[in-house]
């Protein structure tokens, strides 16, 4: 059986992700904020070879409880790679560093704790649809 998947026979890897939240530095313009990542950091990220897809998302309403971030980016990793082949790429850690001096909340990017900029989450899948969803009916529930 398929950990990722549940499916039996599938040889499909697992796949990892990061997951970015954060706040960007208070007086941000939004709209100059999301040209930017729109422009800069999506591409850039998109780029990288550790990087299987990047997507950016804005928290725009909380319809259960309360979040302490307004954005957050997900970041699957390409391969068998980890929270190391993303940040353990010296490109991105100078981009990471710009990111700071830019947006940060403490444009710092040498302040030793960087969780009052973002916080990262190493995710795994344990359950996804197969690639091709358009191969296969829809489920029915019993």
């Amino acid at each position: 059986m398929n950990a990722s998947t549940g499916a039996p026979g599938t040889a499909r890897a697992m796949t990892t992700a990061l997951l970015l939240t954060y706040t960007p530095r208070a007086g941000t313009d939004l709209d100059d904020y999301h040209e930017w990542l729109r422009r800069v950091d999506n591409p850039f990220f998109n780029g990288r070879p550790a990087v299987r897809r990047y997507v950016n998302w804005r928290v725009v309403e909380s319809k259960l409880g309360r979040a302490d971030f307004t954005h957050f980016d997900l970041l699957e990793i390409e391969g068998d790679g980890g929270f190391e082949a993303v940040f353990g790429d010296p490109v991105i850690g100078e981009f990471a560093a710009d990111w700071v001096r830019l947006w940060g909340r403490v444009p710092d990017p040498d302040a030793a704790d960087q969780s009052v900029n973002y916080h990262v989450y190493l995710c795994e899948a344990v359950a996804a649809p197969p690639e091709a969803r358009e191969s296969r009916p829809p489920a029915r529930l019993p």
